[in-house]
């Protein structure tokens, strides 16, 4: 491959030498941290080592790229910069956000989201998306090239932990690119041993040509608060203003418009904008699209735009004239970017102090922890040469941030192998309260802000709304909304804050195979302390204000009504990796288990395209991954061949076939019918009956009344499979490795209903002449047979009961791949191979 040729041709210009190095590597089978300034084409640098890879087939790097961002504002401009090509190429590409989750599932060919939604995802405890479903996103982000961009803004004593330790844990299978613009160089250096990558930089003589380096930039310390007026008296044609909080961000907007409706001269003909993170995205999107026509290269706009650290990266604006206030240096760098960004362009950043807590102290919120950071960045100011050059930004950061770097990088060394490790082992076990200590410090509370008469029983519906982030919830500032407009308190009408609880169907709890999917219960909180831990709040729009131009506040502004003028657009179902509607029709088990396997390497192509490298990861047999895949696909029904299942089924279809004897048989579309019910052929096993809630509900609930629940099936196949499977793959990689390459293809059995399912196997009987055809079924699809004389024992005397395997951990690396590869392998597969058959029954 002629990598400068391919690029050039991706992108329509000659690509810098260092692009081409980043390319180079990564295609290779490096790992990469690159740190180059704003504006140096970062962006394309990452994008293009996948998209060559893509274009040329190039089958030993990953189908999908994911990029994580510290901001949503970054995932948003990444976003639109990743659609421009990849719309061209025929790729999908997704922002997925926990404000707008697009894409929970991680399918999408290039997904930007945040380290938020990647990490929550690669630790089994993902936002967005039921508990049940929690074990699918994890192999998603194994089998990606994962892009960290500005690295350097993660919570250092969290995220930054835990990206270490997923990046040390999936070296040799999943690539990594660490992106920074203002890191220590001792982090950097620290950061590229410890993973295990090259560190790439450009040279000053590579600068010297970017276009984007040629510009002159000043920075001026100003011993006072950041105020409107200082803004207006400055303002020649283009300022941004910028403060470290919301409050004071649309304090200061609304001085600005104050002052303009009192004719001060330097406002006449401004336009006034504000963007800050407290908007629905989709107005959000509206506000930034202008603001890129409003202050984008060669714009000739007179304006003024007061903004929250939101716009630090991502957005390709200008200014002339920059006031921000202090905070920490590199995040100042960050938000210099948005100052004389342009070739040829001069311009002024002007650093103000903090306003003062109840101590007396600068308020350095939302910088929690980082006061000496702050008050060094504001004492090294007065070194800065004029203008500024990208070796003295350097030096900025390398004298500002080094000391706690240090510090940070020992502690980090000190807690991994204990306290964090053990954090990351209960997050995996599925303990949701792990994400504040594993992810960020800040609670980070999604709001959901809808009409009263919205449906929010289930995930999908639930992720059908945009929702706005907030670092806490002001209940007592709700309180006092509600007690300001003389409304008494009740659970109908005047509640104030809710939150989901989730209901999982009885037959998933047990391993069984639900007719539902989780529903939601929202419960209603009386008392701020029930949401220290809740991640996602439904609050009463009447007790709050929004409105699609000035954002979300908890109180209403002075002269204006509380309530949420502008809702944003209801979207379309998004899956949570659950069955939107539940209809079935008959399946035999042989049928079912060569569906899935086939959806399986067509919807989790991902996963399975990764097995060569787990395989030299761990130094297996060629084969021996993908092997376990197919043994779990192969397996994972066994359980509906016990003679308690059979007997159910074979009743249920008998009912069926004589309900619908004379007519035809609804096919999943309304009111449509193709076909009779199918009777169940002598000696066939079943895995799926005909069934409909719709015509069906009543009728299985007589069913069941009388007959009982269909028997639990999920652990019961994962017992037959440790007798009949284990010596083998003892045998073929030797007892340690083969106990772990057991338990993971065990443990994704087991969950393949359900990530939670956990419990006692009760003793059980296999149907009659269900041994053989386990055996016949799983050799057709694995190419190995299971143990005859364990399953003939099995059919003879009955399963024992049994105690579902241990949740496979990080701690025994090869079990917990193959359990994440597995689990996303066999539940996309059973999912989406429902989900083929219906449009095929549709179309006929």
């Amino acid at each position: 491959m002629d990598i400068p040729s391919a690029l050039q041709a991706l992108f329509g210009n000659s690509p810098y030498a260092y692009q081409i190095r980043v390319a180079e590597a990564l295609l290779s089978g490096k790992n990469i941290v690159l740190r180059a300034p704003t504006g140096a084409g970062k962006t394309e640098a990452a994008l293009g080592p996948y998209l060559l890879a893509w274009e040329h087939k190039q089958i030993d790097f990953p189908l999908r790229c994911i990029i994580a961002s510290p901001m949503r504002t970054l995932a948003k401009d990444l976003h639109g910069r990743a659609q421009e090509v990849g719309d061209g190429l025929g790729l999908t590409v997704k922002l997925h956000t926990g404000e707008d989750p697009t894409d929970p599932l991680l399918e999408a060919d290039i997904i930007v989201t945040t380290v938020d939604q990647l990490l929550s995802n690669y630790l089994h405890v993902p936002y967005s998306q039921s508990h049940r479903g929690r074990n699918i996103g994890a192999g998603g982000v194994v089998a990606s090239y994962v892009v960290l961009d500005e690295f350097h803004l993660f919570d250092p004593q969290r995220a930054f932990r835990t990206t270490l330790e997923m990046a040390r844990a999936l070296s040799g299978v999943t690539p990594f690119l660490f992106m920074t613009a203002t890191m220590s160089g001792e982090l950097t250096q620290k950061l590229a041993e410890a993973v295990g990558a090259d560190f790439i930089t450009p040279s000053q003589t590579e600068l010297d040509v970017m276009t984007s380096q040629q510009k002159t930039r000043r920075f001026r310390r100003v011993d006072t608060m950041l105020t409107a007026q200082a803004v207006a008296g400055a303002h020649e044609r283009r300022s941004i203003a910028i403060a470290n909080t919301v409050d004071r961000v649309q304090t200061l907007h609304a001085d600005l418009q104050r002052l303009q409706d009192e004719g001060h001269p330097k406002l006449r003909d401004v336009t006034l904008a504000l963007l800050h993170s407290r908007f629905f995205p989709t107005h959000r999107n509206t506000h930034e699209q202008r603001l890129k026509t409003l202050l984008g290269e060669g714009s000739p706009e007179n304006v003024i735009l007061v903004a929250s650290q939101a716009i630090e990266v991502g957005l390709n604006i200008s200014s002339e004239n920059m006031h921000t206030e202090i905070c920490p240096g590199n995040a100042l760098l960050q938000r210099a970017g948005r100052n004389a960004r342009y070739k040829g362009e001069n311009g002024v950043v002007s650093v103000y102090t903090l306003p003062l807590d109840q101590k007396g102290e600068w308020d350095t919120l939302p910088y929690k922890g980082q006061d000496n950071v702050i008050r060094a960045t504001w004492d090294a100011l007065t070194a800065l040469p004029s203008p500024v050059q990208p070796q003295a930004e350097e030096q900025l950061i390398d004298a500002v941030h080094t000391a706690g770097d240090e510090r940070n990088w020992a502690e980090y060394l000190a807690v991994r192998k204990t306290t964090h490790r053990d954090k990351m082992k209960s997050a995996f076990e599925g303990d949701r309260s792990m994400r504040p200590a594993l992810i960020r410090d800040i609670q980070n509370v999604t709001l959901l802000l809808v009409p009263s008469e919205m449906d929010l029983s289930t995930w999908e519906e639930v992720n059908r709304h945009e929702r706005i982030g907030v670092p806490w919830v002001n209940f007592a500032l709700l309180e006092d909304n509600r007690r300001n407009l003389k409304q008494e308190y009740d659970l109908e009408d005047n509640w104030l804050v809710k939150v989901p609880h989730e209901v999982e169907p009885e037959e998933s709890r047990s391993g069984g195979e639900s007719r539902e999917p989780t529903r939601l219960e929202w419960k209603t909180v009386t008392d701020a302390a029930e949401l220290k831990l809740e991640t996602l709040v439904q609050v009463n729009p009447k007790f709050v204000f929004y409105t699609a131009q000035e954002g979300f506040r908890w109180e209403a502004p002075e002269g204006r009504a509380l309530g949420v003028q502008d809702f944003p657009p209801i979207h379309s179902p998004r899956s949570s990796g659950e069955r939107l509607d539940y209809w079935y029709t008959y399946e035999s088990y042989e049928l079912h288990i060569e569906r899935v396997l086939a959806a399986s390497y067509k919807y989790a192509a991902d996963v399975w395209r990764l097995c060569p490298k787990v395989d030299a990861k761990f130094a297996l047999p060629t084969g021996t991954t993908e092997l376990a895949l197919r043994a779990a696909i192969a397996a994972h029904d066994i359980g509906k061949l016990s003679e308690g299942w059979q007997r159910w089924t074979r009743r249920w279809q008998a009912e069926q076939v004589r309900k619908y004897t004379g007519q035809l048989l609804w096919n999943g579309v309304e009111e449509a019918a193709q076909h009779g019910a199918t009777p169940q052929g002598k000696g066939e096993y079943c895995a799926h009956t005909d069934y409909h809630p719709k015509h069906d509900q009543m009728s299985s609930k007589t069913f069941e009344k009388a007959q009982g629940h269909r028997p639990p099936h999920a652990g019961e196949s994962a017992a037959v499979l440790s007798e009949s499977f284990g010596d083998f793959l003892m045998d073929r990689l030797g007892e340690d490795q083969g106990l772990s390459m057991l338990q993971g293809i065990l443990g994704a059995v087991c969950r393949h209903h359900g990530a939670n399912h956990m419990g006692e196997v009760a003793p059980w009987q296999l149907d009659a002449g269900a041994a053989a055809e386990a055996n016949r079924v799983f050799e057709r699809l694995t190419g190995v047979p299971l143990d005859a004389e364990r399953l003939n024992d099995l059919q003879r005397w009955g399963v024992e009961a049994v105690t579902d395997p241990d949740m496979p951990a990080p701690d025994d690396a090869l079990a917990w791949m193959v359990y994440t590869l597995a689990s996303r392998a066999l539940r996309l597969g059973d999912t989406r191979s429902f989900e083929d058959v219906r449009r095929k029954e549709a179309v006929t």
